[in-house]
């Protein structure tokens, strides 16, 4: 009975054991794993600070640049101005593929510097890539908005209507109800009352006690008088 007793008791220990050999066995593979996951960790940790500690330096670099453009800005002459505008511009180039807001905050900066020299093919074109680059940033919906204003210089009203309607789609935006006014406006001015209706009715629902939605609703009682909308 003794035995049996012991040698069951030796049955259970032998999973334990097992474990404790094949630890013993492999504790160098084991130990290696174990460094390399480690090591893993401590790189990603080491990129992420990387990273970050460029991204900082970038915008440091890139406010530089701004404060030198704007500075004392009111008191240039036409020619100094337009030396800092090609200074700014050249400062920025290496920013401008950033997909961070590195990439959004040079974009912006240039947008405004090429509008500024009513160059609106420039401008629309940093506009759109800091809005793609930064679209969930509080910045995109400005951007959507001044690459429709953009676009209505340049005479393109279908991307004028798109973009005004991409801004108004974020309603935190603080100009949401006049961007949706805007591409009301230019599809009524492109003579598609019906998608002008559409976006007037979008605004008097959406924004009920807004000086945009009052023009609004002015737009669909006189587009219903001329029989233009039911």
């Amino acid at each position: 009975m003794a035995e049996n007793l012991e040698t069951k008791s030796k049955k259970q220990d032998n999973p334990t054991k097992k474990v404790e050999n094949f630890m013993i066995r492999n504790r160098k593979p084991i130990l290696i794993v174990g460094i390399c996951i480690v090591a893993v960790a401590a790189a990603v940790c080491l990129f992420i600070g990387i990273t970050d500690s460029i991204r900082k330096k970038g915008l440091a670099v890139i406010d530089d640049i701004e404060y030198e453009y704007t500075k004392n800005f009111t008191d240039l002459s036409d020619d100094e101005i337009s030396q800092r505008q090609t200074t700014a511009l050249d400062g920025l180039k290496p920013y401008l593929e950033k997909k961070d807001f590195t990439g959004v905050r040079a974009n912006m900066i240039s947008a405004d510097i090429c509008f500024a020299k009513k160059d609106y093919t420039s401008a629309l074109d940093h506009y759109l890539k800091a809005a793609q680059a930064g679209e969930k940033f509080y910045t995109a919906p400005i951007c959507w908005y001044n690459a429709a204003v953009c676009s209505e210089e340049l005479g393109n009203t279908s991307d004028a209507i798109s973009y005004y309607q991409s801004a108004a789609d974020h309603q935190s935006f603080t100009l949401a109800s006049h961007a949706l006014f805007n591409a009301a406006r230019v599809s009524e001015s492109n003579g598609n009352e019906a998608e002008a209706v559409s976006l007037y009715q979008k605004l008097v629902d959406n924004y009920s006690s807004d000086s945009w939605t009052n023009l609004a609703q002015s737009r669909l009682v006189q587009l219903r008088i001329e029989g233009k909308a039911e």
